[in-house]
């Protein structure tokens, strides 16, 4: 799928990606703001709050049966990290009108809604902001009692803590009771208003006639425009953090923190990926084949990479008693693919699994527009069967050169007992 942008003004872009492979339509709103620790909460809990009511619609049983009446278009918005920034998005999904037999009623009606709920709020209900709070203070928690989830934020915590990343996108408990209806609301015209935003259509609309709607709704809106802030990309790690937390958990959690040096927008990006899928982000990794499978030492052992700050994620469940053996042997694998220890079938196992999930992206609209929304970022655009096309072509020494200059920086180890 291709991808057509058109600047509105400074801070406003519209980018069209035009297919027919889906029966619905996707309208998205992507606030990037870069992440700090004094509106972290705040801009958590705000997208949830502009999706509960608005203008148009005062009380959310009225909102609701206004999106079941439009052949139950869906209304999703919240908070997500892509590296150093914040983004808060609100997106609408919705029939494509080529199957209703009618032309743009639904889209219009999209569009009118849109306006009022992101741009048109003249304040915020009491009860509607109490009740978010609560959701947000149980979904903070939620996140804690999950324990293999917790360890990997904690990893990433520590391992970042200079760095806006290292900032959990979803704010802090104990700065929700300090946030009242007026103080959101504040926040909302001085803060989300002036801040740059990248709209998405996805799928078969007139682009034309959208671009126009664009126009009109924003045009007394006057965000801050200039490019996208660069990311902080660390490479040398002067000495490897080791830290030890206790909880009241069943199974220890071993996360290790790498940095690899490489974004998006790099040439070496492809073997990157590949590189992962090989050392453990696939189903014939290293990590599983071995620390899990061959030697037992592990529930799960697997890697993951955040493209926008050129890091690699290992987290694994293992025995609080096989520490040193997990770690020696995660370590040993990492080794292995520096050295060149992969066999053809691993390679071909780690290119083909990398391919796949390249190409899967296009499947799903919200994935596509994710997708982009991390290459307008980072500045570099590759359509996803360019990007597929030069995975297939990595070989091993592409490999083994990204494993050698991949340095450990942070080890976090999560064990059982009383805290």
């Amino acid at each position: 799928m291709s991808i057509q942008s058109i600047e509105i003004k400074s801070g406003v872009n519209l980018h069209y990606i035009h297919t027919k492979k889906f029966k619905t339509t996707t309208l998205g709103f992507y606030f990037c703001r870069p992440l700090r620790r004094e509106e972290a909460t705040l801009n958590a809990l705000l997208p949830n709050v502009l999706k509960r009511a608005c203008p148009l619609f005062p009380e959310s049983i009225g909102l609701s049966r206004h999106l079941d009446n439009l052949y139950g278009a869906k209304l999703h918005a919240g908070v997500r990290k892509k590296g150093d920034l914040q983004v808060i998005h609100i997106n609408f999904e919705f029939i494509n009108e080529n199957y209703t037999g009618k032309s743009r009623p639904v889209l219009e009606s999209i569009i009118s809604l849109a306006e009022s709920a992101i741009l048109g709020q003249t304040s915020f209900s009491k009860e509607y902001v109490a009740q978010e709070k609560e959701n947000l203070k149980q979904y903070i928690q939620s996140q804690i009692n999950d324990k293999r989830s917790y360890a990997a934020t904690r990893c990433a915590e520590i391992m970042c803590a200079a760095e806006p990343y290292g900032i959990n996108e979803h704010g802090f408990i104990n700065d929700v009771d300090a946030i009242d209806d007026n103080t959101l609301f504040t926040h909302y015209k001085s803060a989300f208003l002036s801040t740059p935003v990248e709209i998405f259509v996805c799928g078969d609309v007139d682009i034309f006639w959208v671009k126009q709607q664009i126009e009109r709704i924003f045009s007394g809106v006057e965000p801050a425009g200039g490019k996208m802030p660069e990311m902080q990309i660390v490479k040398d790690v002067k000495e490897v953090k080791r830290v030890t937390e206790t909880e009241q958990v069943a199974q220890g959690k071993l996360s290790l923190g790498f940095r690899t040096g490489i974004q998006p927008g790099d040439d070496a990006y492809p073997a990157l990926l590949v590189y992962n899928a090989a050392f453990g982000g696939g189903p014939s990794s290293k990590l599983f084949n071995n620390v899990r499978e061959r030697l037992s030492l592990a529930y799960y052992a697997t890697s993951k990479i955040e493209m926008l700050k050129g890091l690699m994620m290992v987290n694994s469940g293992i025995e609080a008693s096989d520490f040193d053996k997990a770690y020696d042997e995660i370590m040993a694998q990492h080794l292995a693919v520096q050295n060149g220890d992969i066999s053809d079938d691993e390679m071909s196992a780690a290119r083909l699994y990398t391919v796949n999930g390249i190409r899967s992206i296009s499947d799903n609209a919200f994935m596509t527009e994710d997708y982009w929304l991390g290459r307008l970022i980072v500045g570099r655009l590759i359509e996803l069967d360019e990007l597929a096309d030069c995975i297939s072509k990595v070989t091993k020494e592409d490999v083994m050169k990204i494993a050698r200059n991949t340095v450990l920086d942070t080890v976090y180890f999560l064990k059982g007992g009383e805290a």
